[in-house]
This record gives structure tokens, C-alpha cells and sequence, in this order.
């Protein structure tokens, strides 16, 4: 048989990280919003850089293509 008892009670400092765990979870689900919006501009904007950059590579190429005919002749 053992002889020491098990300590039942919870620990001050326990107490105190659960509710600093809880008071940062529901920040973080208060955020959640502002933060979805900003991913969505995020991701509206890549896909604007990438159709521009595709439509100035396609620029240069047709460039390229007159200057070397210009050039040529």
C-alpha cells in the first residue's frame, strides 16, 4: 500500500495557463473573419500579378518578334 496521499487540487499556475490558453483561442476565433478576408484579397491579388505577368511576357515575345524583323531587314 502506498502511503502518500494524491494530490487532488489544481496547481495555481495551471489555472492560469488554461485560461490564458482560453482567452487565446477565443482571440483567435474573434480574428478569424479579418484574417479569412485578408487571404481571399491575398489570394485576388496573385492571381491578378500572375495574369499580368503572363500578359507582359506575351508582350515581350510579340515585341521581340517585330524588333528582330525590324532588325533583320
Amino acid at each position: 500500500m502506498w502511503p502518500f496521499t494524491r494530490q487532488t487540487q489544481v496547481s495555481p499556475e495551471a489555472e492560469t495557463a488554461k485560461r490564458a490558453a482560453e482567452k487565446s483561442l477565443h482571440d483567435a476565433q474573434a480574428h478569424l473573419p479579418v484574417v479569412e478576408a485578408k487571404l481571399n484579397e491575398s489570394r485576388r491579388v496573385k492571381e491578378q500579378l500572375s495574369a499580368h505577368n503572363r500578359a507582359n511576357r506575351y508582350s515581350d515575345w510579340i515585341e521581340a518578334v517585330v524588333l528582330g524583323r525590324l532588325s533583320d531587314g
